[in-house]
């Protein structure tokens, strides 16, 4: 993939400006015909070895600067979870694609397997092959990094993140109101080894981290308004 340095694109714009273009409105214009929600994307690397790690998905650019990957030294990461979906993806083996998905029981497929996922049989757990998963919405503690990006949570996890929130609700305790830890832990089974998340809480927010999440929470619901539905 052919790409460009920094100096270049500025020269480059430089001349849009020269010859009257509007920098500004286009790329504007251009956002507006992107259909992805482009959010910066929290991930874990499951390792052989054993030395699991958090790393940041900005998705690839035309800059040479850019780093489209950024690893984190963090075995337990600090955030702030602002927002959540329920996931439900069904795979077959050899697509590249899923066969059937759903994000909040809203499924999105051309051709879906059932009316609704409660009455999917693939959906049964133990017994269908479709997976569920949850997408945290979050506002990591970052030095440098504190902008809102998306983790999702494996089906292996989910345990452990729904434990969580039990703890939460029996304390009285809204979400929100908590710094959240995120945890990598290594597991291993006969088959194949990978990092088990284990979650817990840091600590109580400060004032100035709940208005960062509340603005964070805002430039979300205008990317993705169907959450707001859903809050």
């Amino acid at each position: 993939m052919k790409k460009v340095s920094k100096v270049a694109l500025d020269r480059a714009l430089g001349q849009l400006n020269e010859t009257g273009w509007d920098i500004d409105k286009e790329l504007r214009r251009l956002e507006q015909q992107v259909e992805k929600v482009d959010i910066p994307r929290l991930r874990i690397e499951h390792r052989e070895d054993g030395k699991h790690r958090f790393f940041i998905d900005k998705g690839e650019s035309y800059l040479t600067e850019d780093k489209q990957f950024v690893f984190l030294k963090n075995q337990v990461l600090p955030m702030i979870v602002f927002a959540e979906q329920k996931l439900r993806v069904l795979w077959i083996e050899g697509q590249e694609k899923s066969r059937c998905a759903a994000v909040d029981d809203v499924i999105y497929s051309n051709d879906p397997l059932a009316a609704n996922c409660e009455h999917c049989p693939e959906a049964l757990p133990g017994v269908g092959a479709c997976r569920p998963g949850v997408r945290l919405y979050v506002l990591p503690l970052i030095k440098r990094r504190s902008r809102a990006m998306v983790f999702n949570i494996s089906p292996s996890s989910i345990r452990g993140w729904r434990e969580h929130q039990l703890r939460l609700s029996r304390s009285g305790i809204p979400q929100i109101a908590v710094v959240t830890t995120f945890e990598l832990l290594d597991t291993q089974t006969d088959t194949y080894r990978w990092a088990r998340v284990e979650v817990g809480i840091r600590e109580l927010v400060s004032k100035p981290q709940l208005q960062k999440a509340l603005d964070a929470r805002s430039q979300i619901y205008c990317q993705i308004p169907r959450l707001r539905l859903n809050t």
